[in-house]
């Protein structure tokens, strides 16, 4: 067999490798040039064949970068244009395309040599020493360092695009995808990674640098923050059109700092056009926007949480301003009405901002659990500032529950309720409020005011879920209460006894536990039958009697106490020849009924009248006021004010002219009302007296159970265990810790006086 000769062989090889570049590999036959490959091989002439092939795609590249691209990079070095950058980058993508396609015929006719040779040698495949050739040859030759100028071009065209200059991305693609894969040996990175990644970063950080200085100088917060989520957007658009996607994090936070983190108190501040404008004018989706860019950021989330708080709080003292006139310090005289009037508002007014900020939380804020503490902490301390806030709160329930509800459907009558339960979650003085709330609730249930049974009972299942059981079972007796008197009442009419007496009566009767004392009065400004109070008919007297002998029939050992002063009646009166029903309060009618039976000309003095009724000096001006100063003056008075003084004169007025028939008198004052200051101590002291039980009781079971504690964690569990209900000062827990030593449910132990022990 005649000798084959190699280097004759690898010319057959080399031929080809140069009509492949030129696009005529369909002339070859790829089984004899396979077979060449494979006789170098087996020849032990691999590297003859490997090194071979290097060499001539070096050459080959050589050649091309001259024809083809020199002339393209000394133009863009020359004016870095659009077109001449876009010119050097398409002919470098040209030619990288056709390696690569060369590449891929080269690799399968050398297959055997990968095969075996380089992989017995520990060589890199011939795929991958032909794109180390294109690296070495094309972009990293030390005289024409081609690299340099291809990264400025690509940064170029981007710079380009982003002042609005259309770019080809098709050609900034096949570049990208060429640094990408090819790998600096140096740094075993991509290209990519090593030279264009950190170059395009700097430039872009530079680049927004000076944006955001601009912008800042002629954009309100709005349209910053729109501009910066375009720019945001526009930059990952151009990761996913023709950069790396590892890139896309790293763009992005080059962009968020310079545009947000660097100026995020300032975009919030900026005059007339800032933060507060944005909160004042519920933009609900610019406020998106900001969001958006701030989140990921912790310090610049925390400006903004700082922003919205303090504007809540602003807003918060307006309305805390509007409440003014209501202090005794003003020089405003208001009375209860108007003072009650401005007390609804304000609460009107706390729940319709938290209503904004609500739909900012969840529209624009995305639900963010910071945001949501941020708004929940502010309006703590919003509705917290004001000391009455629980007796509002219970007022504002208390009037959409005898007036409000009308004309509302279920689903808003429930979502006044929530809102309602929400304000009173974020009260820290609840006893308060259930303080407020019980005496409201008893004058809407023994009036008969509440225009929903329903909502009542929603109202106190709300607050049992909010706050448990033990805080409404007061509220639950006053409505078992109620049903059972309801029971008593038909049983009572069932009976027959109130047949002769010509007039029906339903009696309340009333668990003194369940009910408030501001409710149930049992002082000597009451009208308990205890102090006196006279009934000045034989018919009521009886009525009572009759009622009393049938309740005790039912229940024998216990004994009825009958509270006149909260009582009402439904009575037809004679005015001249017209008759209308008045509905009064249980006073009311005994004041009238001294008019009853006598001739209509008759007077009676106010001290007459308590001498006759026994009803208590201050009551009895606000019934006769009602009677005789208000708007229905069904007595007259002599002399004609509003003042009761003890000599005035009343009498029947005869001349009385209504339209209706049916006419309520209310009682001065009787409505729920804004408490006066010398009612609202009397309140606080009343609250401050069951607090003290209350940490007092909590201050015994604690010690049973741990037995000895040091003072400051007896202290810490005792607000810990009391929170729901109010805040204690440390000061109140020492002096109750105190009286308890006396008491000797506590002691000091001898060694440390800061420790207690319990005494069973």
């Amino acid at each position: 067999t005649p000798q084959v000769d190699p280097q004759q062989q690898f010319e057959k090889l080399a031929t080809a490798i140069g009509e492949i570049y030129k696009h005529n590999a369909s002339q070859l036959s790829f089984e004899e040039l396979y077979r060449i490959g494979y006789g170098l091989v087996l020849s032990k002439n691999g590297a003859l064949a490997y090194d071979g092939v290097r060499s001539v795609l070096e050459s080959h590249l050589g050649d091309l970068v001259h024809n083809s691209i020199v002339s393209h990079a000394e133009a863009a070095r020359a004016t870095p244009s659009p077109s001449n950058n876009e010119a050097l980058l398409s002919s470098v993508r040209i030619l990288w395309s056709e390696h690569v396609t060369a590449m891929l015929v080269i690799k399968d006719i050398l297959m055997y040599v990968d095969r075996v040779y380089v992989k017995n040698a520990h060589l890199p495949s011939v795929y991958e020493m032909g794109m180390s050739a294109f690296r070495d040859q094309v972009l990293l030759t030390a005289e024409r360092r081609l690299i340099t100028g291809v990264a400025k071009a690509v940064l170029g065209q981007i710079s380009n695009e982003r002042c609005g200059i259309e770019i080809n991305r098709g050609v900034l693609r096949g570049v990208v995808d060429m640094l990408i894969e090819l790998q600096d040996t140096e740094q075993l990175r991509p290209l990519y990674e090593t030279i264009f990644e950190p170059q395009f970063l700097f430039e872009t950080r530079a680049f927004y640098h000076e944006m955001a200085s601009a912008r800042l100088t002629d954009h309100g917060a709005a349209a910053y923050t729109r501009a910066a989520q375009d720019d945001i957007d526009a930059e990952m658009g151009r990761v996913r059109a023709f950069l790396a996607p590892s890139t896309g994090t790293a763009l992005r936070n080059v962009v968020l700092d310079e545009l947000v983190a660097k100026h995020a108190d300032e975009v919030l501040s900026i005059p007339e056009a800032g933060l507060e404008q944005l909160l004042d004018q519920r933009s609900v989706d610019a406020l998106g926007v900001l969001f958006g860019l701030y989140s990921p950021l912790p310090a610049a989330l925390t400006i903004l949480q700082s922003g919205v708080f303090e504007r809540i709080q602003a807003q918060g003292e307006k309305f805390a301003a509007a409440l003014a006139p209501m202090s005794p310090e003003s020089s405003q005289a208001l009375g209860p009405a108007a003072k009650t009037a401005m007390a609804l508002r304000w609460v009107q007014e706390v729940l319709a901002l938290y209503d904004v900020y609500d739909e900012f939380l969840h529209k624009s804020f995305r639900g963010s659990n910071d945001m949501r503490k941020t708004i929940n902490d502010s309006f703590i301390q919003l509705i917290n500032a004001n000391n009455r806030a629980a007796e509002l709160l219970s007022l504002f329930i208390d009037d959409n529950l005898k007036n409000g509800l009308k004309r509302k459907s279920e689903q808003e009558v429930d979502h006044l309720l929530e809102r309602s339960v929400l304000m009173f979650r974020f009260l820290q003085n609840k006893d308060a409020f259930e303080h407020y709330y019980k005496v409201h609730l008893a004058k809407r249930l023994l009036h008969g005011r509440s225009l929903s049974d329903d909502a009542e009972q929603s109202m106190v299942s709300k607050l049992k879920l909010e706050c448990g059981s033990q805080f409404t079972l007061k509220l639950e007796g006053m409505f078992k209460d109620m049903q059972v008197s309801a029971d008593l009442a038909r049983g009572f009419k069932n009976m027959g006894a109130l047949d002769e007496l010509g007039f029906d009566m339903n009696v309340s009767v009333l668990t003194p536990t369940f009910w408030p004392a501001l409710a149930l009065p049992m002082s000597k400004d009451t009208g308990n039958s205890a102090d006196g109070v006279s009934l000045p008919s034989p018919q009521l007297s009886s009525a009572v009697d009759v009622f009393t002998r049938y309740y005790l029939t039912q229940h024998s050992a216990r004994r009825l106490s009958w509270q006149y002063s909260m009582g009402n009646a439904d009575i037809k009166v004679q005015f001249g020849d017209r008759t209308h029903e008045l509905n009064v309060s249980t006073y009311q009618m005994l004041i009238l009924m001294l008019f009853a039976d006598d001739e209509e000309d008759v007077s009676l003095t106010t001290g007459e009248i308590q001498h006759r009724t026994r009803i208590p000096g201050g009551v009895l001006v606000r019934q006769l006021q009602s009677l005789a100063c208000a708007k229905y003056k069904i007595l007259t008075k002599t002399p004609m004010s509003r003042d009761v003084n003890l000599n005035d004169k009343f009498s029947f007025n005869s001349g009385f002219r209504s339209p209706q028939y049916r006419i309520r008198i209310p009682v001065v004052a009787a409505k729920a009302v804004v408490e006066s200051e010398k009612d609202n101590a009397e309140s606080m002291a009343s609250i401050g007296r069951e607090r003290q039980y209350l940490v007092e009781a909590a201050i015994v079971r604690i010690m049973k159970t741990r037995k000895q504690l040091m003072h400051e964690q007896l202290v810490n569990e005792v607000i810990h265990q009391l929170s729901a209900q109010f805040l204690p000062t440390s000061t109140m827990i020492k002096d109750i810790i105190g009286r308890l030593i006396d008491r000797e449910y506590l002691q000091r132990s001898p060694d440390n006086p800061r420790l207690y022990n319990y005494l069973a």
